[in-house]
């Protein structure tokens, strides 16, 4: 079977886990969290607490690279755990659910965002969003190097102008950041539905860990694939709090809340933009629409590996094994994922309705990964790994805690998108015995590696 091809720094590693996290949510989903929680401070204490939520989870997940640094990343450290079902699982879900679901979303922003200047009708979206699809999956089929210099430009580019914005929000807003809300004088405000609210956050946040489904292909990876979680998350999380103190220096928050009605096309990143350079505000669908175009050439990048790890260890099929002779990426697994989430798009048709579907299921895979920590220090209690999760065992469980509440309040949401996306799983329990029993199975072994 073909090796990975060496050749992604730490730099680059970086790149993906903070290009592969800022794509749309710091964009889209501020308007909805503030439709559901009504006070500014406690927005900012929830991006926070996600931020806080997710370099828990960078920790632990560095030890687990630290610990195993072939191909994976996520499918890997829950094979190590729990046995090949688990991984097979994760895999499965995240080719029909997690990282199809976000290619989509993100294609499905960014035609929204291009249509700006294309002026289309928006009939032709769901179109526009398929073709993007379609130009992603051709360009990261050109080998590895033309992928990283693909992630290297466009995740500093989108940096560059997210900086820009939130120097320039902060500067000249004129709002007071925690004004208290403006409400109708005969209104009665609902609770705060922070689950709800936190679904926005989770998403905005999740990819963090996707530097690890390319470790096979980096640079040392028991240092740098740790490292780049980590820094990749500390980044992210001063990014969103400092947009979002930016957004709120711009306009109230109500105003924000009104972008999350029905039928209401903006973005409260654009709307931001028109307040602070009037005139100018083409400048940030333009950055939108890099971002986003960027973040899902990363996961079009990155993902198809674990297909073809899952095929390697004969739980798939053997075509999505192979790589390019002459570019050596797993073609076949990325035309395959890429063909999936021309299908979401058509199906589901929203941004909203496809990050609902999405996040509920990658943070259980990642709440059931941590668990897998405790499992994997008593399986190698006799090896030390380069790097340790600190605090230990006090981190693990606030992670656990925190998303196990988070997943059990949106499990009781009546959610058709919840369900559906928990569907695949029993499905995907049944494609893994029938793979099994068609191709055979290598994993076993892996145990007693």
């Amino acid at each position: 079977m073909e090796t990975p091809k060496k050749g992604l720094s730490l730099f680059a590693l970086t790149m993906i886990a903070i290009g592969a996290t800022i794509a749309s949510g710091i964009f889209k989903t501020p308007s909805g969290i503030a439709a559901k929680v009504h006070e500014n401070d406690t927005i900012i204490y929830l991006w926070i607490a996600g931020g806080v939520i997710s370099m828990i989870g960078a920790l632990v997940f560095a030890e687990f690279g630290s610990r195993f640094a072939n191909a994976g990343g996520v499918y890997t450290y829950l094979n190590k755990a729990f046995g090949p079902m688990f991984g097979f699982l994760y895999g499965w879900c995240l080719l029909i659910v997690i990282s199809s679901g976000t290619i989509a979303a993100l294609c499905t922003v960014f035609a929204e965002n291009i249509n700006y200047f294309l002026q289309l009708d928006k009939s032709l979206m769901p179109i526009l969003a398929m073709g993007t699809v379609a130009v992603l999956t051709l360009f990261n089929t050109f080998g590895l190097k033309s992928s990283e210099w693909f992630a290297n430009i466009g995740t500093v580019l989108k940096i560059i102008g997210i900086y820009g914005l939130l120097v320039m929000a902060l500067v000249l807003g004129q709002k007071g950041i925690f004004d208290a809300t403006i409400l109708a004088v005969d209104s009665t405000p609902e609770p705060d539905n922070l689950a709800g609210a936190f679904v926005g956050v989770l998403w905005s946040y999740t990819g963090w860990h996707y530097a690890s489904f390319v470790s096979g292909e980096a640079n040392n990876p028991k240092r740098n694939i740790p490292l780049a979680m980590i820094l990749g998350t500390g980044a992210v999380t001063l990014t969103y709090v400092l947009c979002n103190l930016g957004y709120f220096k711009v306009l109230d928050h109500n105003t924000i809340a009104s972008f999350a009605g029905e039928g209401v096309n903006k973005v409260v990143a654009v709307e931001t933009m028109k307040i602070i350079l009037p005139g100018l505000d083409y400048l940030m669908p333009a950055l939108i629409s890099l971002s986003v175009f960027a973040g899902a050439g990363l996961y079009i990048l990155s993902t198809p590996r674990i297909f073809s790890q899952m095929a390697k260890e004969k739980l798939f099929f053997p075509s999505f094994a192979k790589t390019h002779p002459k570019y050596g990426v797993p073609v076949n697994a990325i035309i395959l994922q890429s063909a999936w989430a021309m299908v979401l798009i058509a199906l589901w048709g929203s941004f909203g309705s496809i990050i609902e579907y999405v996040t509920f299921v990658e943070w259980l895979f990642l709440l059931i990964t941590c668990i897998g920590i405790f499992k994997i220090r008593w399986m190698y209690k006799d090896e030390t790994p380069s790097f340790k999760t600190p605090l230990y065992p006090i981190l693990p469980i606030i992670f656990i805690v925190c998303v196990g509440w988070f997943i059990y309040k949106n499990a009781l949401a009546d959610k058709a998108e919840y369900y559906v996306g928990l569907a695949v799983i029993p499905i995907g329990v049944v494609a893994y015995y029938l793979f099994k029993s068609k191709f055979g199975n290598k994993i076993d072994a892996l145990d007693q590696e």
